[in-house]
């Protein structure tokens, strides 16, 4: 993992070098400035993380550097500390409102300069990676949406090719197909190439696939010089400047479909777990996709011949008797049988359905034309039938030329003899596209759910229609204590639900529809109390009408919580240093004090022992005495100083309380250190 960096600017070389000496010990990269010009320059080719800025330099100073950097988005996250000489509220006041993020006043402790550094450095870290999370999601499920609704399996795999390069920081992506005996594929897409492709290349060149086939696992390579696999090959890589490479299987059900494959010219040293896992999800969304996409081309080409055949048969139907035109114009598959369930006649559809023309069906039982294990349910549903017993549609799979789906209907006609005509629809594509709904709809529940923000929708009533797991960790409540049960106004503030929607359907907040970037908001938790989030959210739109909305809200207590240690840390640290200075002051105070104190005293003492009681003097010399003695008393308290305390004074003023800042000794002693 890359060293974090920092950008140290002061146009005193003898501080830049004591903080670059002081912060390289503890693990950063450190670069320079001596000026602001210089620091804005280095600041946008060097992108360092955390700034510490001097307030007062040439050429730029300070407050001109925050103001330049602050009015450039990309800077934003970029953390700034300044260094000044000068500490009074207002300059501190200027220069938080210009931008910095915090200031250490001069003369400084390295310890306190760098405890904030690393400070300020885990919390822009901190943000960074919420801002990844939030960007891999809105990422994850914009690939998704766009997977699930389209058809074309060149278009979604060229889409997909290139979205992963660019998220995933590779220098190629690509699609591999892999032939069903397993020794051949056929590269797709690639992520630098949009048009038609279709090469096929043979397995034995690629070895990486070949481990990738055998584990069923990611693979991951770093540095593939290093790597006993790619001996084979390590030659034509070393032509293609290949340098590392990851691999992610596409499955189908249990089956190994393809593979995605990226590449890349440097070493992929920070392709962590975040990158794995986005990488997987994507393969996984791209296997559903292609699946899709192949069944629709199956059932697509299936539909023209039967059209075709349709046609065919439409010619033929003019022929047909008139007893039969009701039969042969149902564009279902119709069958007549007698009580006991043969087949007397039978539509051109059912011939189509069935694969046998009406004069060899004639006289064969309905239930022989299903499927084995579907021909149990075709009797009971004659039995039914027989009995008089209603019943509604019924799915049988009919074995035939190719596997079919058919919804059976049946009903008497009538007449004196038992007779019954059984209505049969093919519904395999309705059925196997409803499947891979199901499957799809499953894997982006999934999805929403392993999101790290929670993922609230509601319909147009303002109904809870989904709720995450996230979402549950934030409020409190399950699922299905919200979802049908609650409305989205219970879960924010009043009036905050429909200051969202205001909000989504302005173009202030990043187009009509959309509220991006996330903005700071409260949500009400299980106890009613407010959560803070920050909240994106978009109008959930079906062929240019609204059908609901959906939010993505991310829990900023943690973040919060970290500030207000922060705060109170600086605070204490305040603290710290005005007792520090309180105690420097009041030791100098009492040693220039001590002395002529000293020679009061003496000189007094002195005077009282020569002069006579009876003198009119003694007394004055005697109340000196008393005094210069008090007010040693006093000076060695001072010197004794230690914290910060006050007492209430004359009117609204309060003064040093001495007796609790500075406590006595058992025995007190004089300013010369005797007992007086």
């Amino acid at each position: 993992m890359s060293r974090q960096r920092v950008l140290v600017c002061d146009d005193e070389k003898l501080i830049r070098d004591m903080l670059s000496k002081a912060l390289t010990a503890r693990g950063y990269e450190v670069i320079t400035a001596a000026d602001g010009q210089e620091a804005v320059e280095k600041v946008r080719s060097d992108a360092p993380q955390l700034l510490l800025l001097d307030l007062m330099m040439p050429r730029m100073d300070g407050f001109d550097v925050l103001r330049v950097l602050r009015s450039q988005p990309e800077y934003l996250g970029l953390q700034i500390i300044v260094l000044t000489a000068r500490a009074s509220q207002e300059v501190l006041q200027e220069a938080l409102e210009a931008g910095a993020d915090d200031y250490v006043s001069k003369p400084f402790h390295l310890g306190e300069v760098t405890s904030r550094v690393d400070a300020h450095l885990r919390i822009a870290a901190y943000a960074a990676e919420l801002d990844r999370k939030r960007h891999d999601s809105h990422m994850l499920v914009d690939i998704s949406q766009r997977l699930t609704g389209r058809l074309d399996m060149q278009g979604i795999l060229n889409e997909v090719a290139q979205r992963v390069a660019h998220v995933l920081d590779t220098d190629r992506c690509s699609v591999v197909i892999l032939e069903p005996e397993g020794r051949q594929g056929r590269v797709v897409a690639a992520s630098d190439s949009a048009g038609l492709m279709d090469r096929r290349i043979s397995l034995e060149g690629y070895p990486e696939i070949g481990r990738v086939l055998e584990t069923r696992e990611p693979l991951v390579v770093a540095d593939i010089a290093a790597d006993p696999l790619f001996d084979p090959v390590k030659d034509q890589l070393a032509q293609l400047q290949v340098r590392s490479v990851a691999l992610f299987p596409l499955f189908h059900g249990a089956d190994m479909i393809g593979v995605l494959f990226l590449r890349s010219k440097t070493p992929l040293e920070n392709f962590g777990d975040r990158e794995r896992e986005f990488g997987q999800i994507v393969a996984n969304a791209t296997a559903v996709a292609v699946a899709n996409a192949r069944v629709f081309n199956e059932i697509k080409e299936e539909t023209d011949r039967l059209s075709h055949a349709r046609d065919i048969v439409e010619q033929r139907l003019r022929v047909v008797e008139r007893y039969q035109e009701f039969f042969e114009s149902s564009a279902d598959g119709m069958f007549v049988t007698d009580g006991q369930g043969s087949i007397l006649f039978m539509n051109r559809q059912a011939e189509q359905l069935t694969g046998l023309s009406r004069v060899l069906a004639a006289g064969l039982p309905f239930p022989d034309l299903a499927a084995a294990g579907d021909r149990a349910r075709a009797t009971l549903l004659l039995d039914r039938a027989r009995d008089g017993e209603t019943h509604g549609r019924e799915d049988i799979q009919l074995s035939g030329p190719r596997t079919v789906v058919a919804s059976v209907s049946i009903g008497r006609l009538p007449g004196e003899a038992l007779t019954f005509c059984l209505t049969v629809r093919d519904v395999t594509q309705e059925r196997a596209t409803a499947a891979e709904l199901a499957r799809t709809k499953d894997f982006l529940r999934n999805l929403i759910d392993a999101s790290g923000d929670a993922v609230v929708a509601a319909d147009l009533s303002g109904q809870v229609v989904l709720f995450n797991t996230s979402a549950e960790q934030l409020f409190g409540f399950t699922a299905d204590e919200v979802v049908g049960r609650q409305s989205l106004s219970a879960l924010l503030p009043e009036g905050g639900a429909a200051e969202l929607t205001d909000l989504m359907h302005s173009a202030e907040m990043g187009g009509e529809g959309r509220i991006v970037p996330a903005i700071e908001r409260m949500v009400l938790g299980r106890d009613g109390a407010a959560v803070p989030v920050l909240l994106a959210g978009s109008i959930i739109r079906v062929d240019a009408e609204d059908m609901g909305l959906v939010l993505l809200l991310q829990d900023q207590r943690d973040r919060i919580r970290m500030r207000n240690q922060l705060q109170e840390t600086q605070e204490r640290l305040l603290q710290t240093e005005r007792q520090a200075v309180l105690a420097e002051l009041a030791g100098t105070a009492a040693h220039e004090l001590n002395q002529p104190l000293t020679s009061v005293m003496g000189y007094a003492e002195l005077l009282k022992r020569r002069l006579p009681e009876a003198d009119p003097s003694f007394k004055a010399v005697e109340t000196i005495h008393r005094e210069s003695t008090r007010m040693a008393e006093i000076v060695k308290r001072i010197g004794r100083i230690t914290k910060y305390e006050t007492k209430q004074y004359v009117g609204n003023a309060r003064i040093i309380d001495l007796a609790a800042a500075a406590p006595g000794d058992s025995q007190e002693r004089g300013p010369s250190g005797d007992t007086p």
